[in-house]
C-alpha cells in the first residue's frame, strides 16, 4: 500500500552514458524526469564531433565508430531504443577488428547493456556490462574514470535483479575510484552516492541512506549553487530518508527547502514543483498538520492536472494519497470520492492489471465496506 506522500517507485539509479560528450543522468522525481547533462572529457567522445564533418564531405564512406556511436547515444535520449540497440550494435561490429588496447570496444559493449536495462531485459544488460568491464581491464583503464561509470552502470543492473550484495560491493568500489580520479567534491561522486542510498533505502537501511545523501547535498550546494534543481531533488531525497528515520523537523526542513528550490528554476506550474508539495504533504501529515497537509495536496492535484493532463498517474497518485489522509481524518466519504477519481485515472493511464490500479481498488473496496458497518 502507497503511503501518504509517497511515489509509485523510487528514484531509479542515475546512468552514465559512455562513448558521448555527455555525461548523463536521469533523475526521477515522482514520475517527472530530470536530466542534468554535463562533460565526462572522454578523448574517444570529443573525437565523435571532428568525425562527423570529414564524413559529411565523403558519404559513399561508411559510417565512422564515432558517428554511429553519436546517432545512438541521440536516439537513446529521445527515447527510441530499438534504433538506438540498432546503432550500438552496428558500432560494437566496427569495433571488433580494433586492438585491446582501444576503449571503443568497451565503450561499446556499455551502451549495449545501458540499452537492455532500458528494454527491461536485466540478464543481457548485465552480460554486456560484465563484458565492458572486462575490455576495459584488457586496455588498462582499471583506475580510470570510465572504468567506475561503468561499475556504477553495473551495479544499478544488479540492484534491479536483486543482488544487492554485489551492487553494494560495486558501488563502493565506483565511488573509491571517482574520488581519486574527480576529486571528493565531484558531480560524478554525488551521482553515485545518491545510487547507493537509494539502494540502502530499498534495503531500509535509512542510516546509511542518509549519511550519502548528506554528501550529494554538500556536493551539490557546493558545484552547482543553492538554486540547481539537482540540489533540489538531491534535498527531496534526503528528507524522504529523515522521514524514514523519525527525524520530522529536519525532514521538514530539508522538504520545504526542495520546494523552494523547485519553485525557482520551473515557477508554480510544472509537474516537478507538484511533486516536491506532495511529499511536503505527507511530512505535514506525520507531523498532524493535516489542514497544511490538505492544502499542499490540492494545489499538487492541480498542478500535476494543468501540467501533464487529467489521466496521468501522477493525478492518480496525487488523488489516492488526498484520499488516504481523509481517511486518517475518517472523512470516509470524501476518501471514498477521492479513491474512487483515482481507480478511474489509473485504470485510464495504466490499465486494469497495474500494481498501482490494484492496490487503489483494494483500498476503495476496503473504505466502502469499512463505510457500510
Amino acid at each position: 500500500m502507497l503511503q501518504v506522500g509517497q511515489k509509485l517507485t523510487p528514484p531509479p539509479a542515475r546512468v552514465f552514458l559512455i562513448g558521448s560528450p555527455l555525461f548523463c543522468r536521469t533523475v526521477r522525481l515522482g514520475l517527472a524526469f530530470f536530466f542534468l547533462l554535463s562533460c565526462l572529457q572522454l578523448p574517444l567522445a570529443v573525437a565523435a564531433a571532428h568525425s562527423d564533418s570529414a564524413e559529411s564531405t565523403t558519404r559513399e564512406r561508411p559510417p565512422s565508430w564515432h558517428r554511429v556511436t553519436e546517432l545512438g547515444r541521440m536516439a537513446l535520449l529521445r527515447g527510441e531504443f530499438d534504433q538506438a540497440l540498432e546503432q550500438f550494435q552496428t558500432a560494437l561490429s566496427l569495433s571488433q577488428p580494433l586492438p585491446s588496447s582501444d576503449s571503443r570496444k568497451a565503450i561499446s559493449l556499455s551502451n549495449l547493456s545501458l540499452i537492455y536495462k532500458h528494454k527491461g531485459d536485466l540478464n543481457k544488460a548485465e552480460s554486456y556490462s560484465r563484458l565492458a568491464l572486462k575490455a576495459m581491464n584488457a586496455a588498462g583503464m582499471k583506475d580510470a574514470s570510465m572504468f567506475s561509470v561503468e561499475l556504477n552502470n553495473l551495479a544499478g543492473v544488479l540492484s534491479e535483479e536483486g543482488k544487492y550484495a554485489e551492487a553494494i560491493e560495486l558501488y563502493d568500489s565506483s565511488l573509491l575510484i571517482l574520488a581519486k580520479a574527480k576529486g571528493e567534491v565531484s558531480l560524478e561522486v554525488a551521482a553515485v552516492a545518491d545510487n547507493l542510498a537509494s539502494l540502502h533505502k530499498k534495503l531500509k537501511q535509512y542510516e546509511d541512506a542518509a549519511r550519502l545523501e548528506e554528501k550529494a547535498v554538500r556536493i551539490y550546494q557546493t558545484k552547482l549553487g543553492p538554486e540547481h534543481r539537482e540540489l533540489a531533488v538531491a534535498l527531496g531525497n534526503l528528507a524522504d530518508s529523515y522521514l524514514n528515520l523519525g527525524r520530522l523537523s529536519e525532514a521538514r526542513s530539508a522538504s520545504e527547502r526542495s520546494l523552494e528550490v523547485m519553485r525557482k528554476n520551473f515557477g508554480d506550474k510544472h509537474p516537478a514543483v507538484a511533486s516536491a508539495m506532495d511529499n511536503l504533504a505527507g511530512i505535514y501529515i506525520k507531523e498532524g498538520k493535516f489542514a497544511e497537509a490538505e492544502a499542499l495536496e490540492l494545489r499538487a492535484l492541480d498542478t500535476f492536472k494543468e501540467s501533464l493532463g487529467e489521466s496521468h498517474p501522477d493525478v492518480a497518485i496525487c488523488l489516492d494519497n488526498l484520499s488516504d489522509l481523509y481517511t486518517l481524518q475518517k472523512r470516509y466519504k470524501q476518501a471514498i470520492r477521492r479513491a474512487e477519481d483515482a481507480l478511474s485515472v489509473a485504470e485510464r493511464s495504466l490499465g486494469k492489471e497495474h500494481a498501482l490500479t490494484l492496490s487503489i481498488k483494494t483500498r476503495l473496496n476496503s473504505l466502502k465496506e469499512r463505510e457500510q458497518k
